[in-house]
């Protein structure tokens, strides 16, 4: 049966890497929806560049992402592992920009970061060396998690995005008159 409900998009932004949380990210979101979104009538729909934007001629790839998908995101899932991401001509990768995006909007920002280990050998040290940096960057203005594993990631997640609705839902109520 059909109910009114109030929708958050959720962007989820990461490079290449970590493909298994991604898939883990909307799967968390889906179940979150299942067992929430009729008795409080929310649902929270994910959000990837992949599935929600349109190919554009003309325009720098990145751009055309931000204002078909990031701009109209209510909270941003940052995932990260061994690598940052494709230079975008502007950041030293997308989701690097998406983040920045996000954040400069006054959006929440969720970022985790896998501590699972890696084959040396398959490490690309100009990536990991870009991470440390926007880590180190990003560190003091905000509060990050670490994971080990995807079963961990969708424990941590699950739990996260209902702590950060929360917030979100109060601070509009705080803004809406006779709140």
């Amino acid at each position: 049966m059909s109910f009114p409900a109030q929708v958050f998009k959720i962007l989820i932004a990461s490079p290449s890497d970590v493909t298994e949380e991604r898939e883990i990210a909307v799967k968390t979101i889906q179940e979150w929806n299942d067992s929430n979104a009729s008795e409080r009538q929310i649902v929270l729909l994910p959000l990837r560049w992949e599935t929600h934007s349109a190919p554009t001629y003309g325009k720098r790839p990145q751009e055309v992402i931000n204002t078909q998908v990031v701009d109209h995101c209510d909270l941003l899932v940052g995932i990260f592992w061994t690598r940052v991401g494709s230079p975008t001509g502007l950041s030293d990768s997308g989701t690097i920009e998406e983040i920045e995006r996000v954040a400069n909007a006054g959006k929440p920002v969720m970022l985790y970061f896998s501590n699972a280990k890696h084959d040396p050998n398959a490490l690309d040290l100009e990536q990991l060396a870009k991470l440390r940096e926007f880590k180190d960057k990003t560190f003091p203005k905000a509060l990050i998690e670490n994971y080990s594993g995807p079963i961990e990631f969708k424990d941590k997640l699950a739990k996260q995005i209902d702590i950060q609705l929360r917030t979100i839902l109060a601070e509009q109520n705080e803004t809406q008159p006779g709140a």
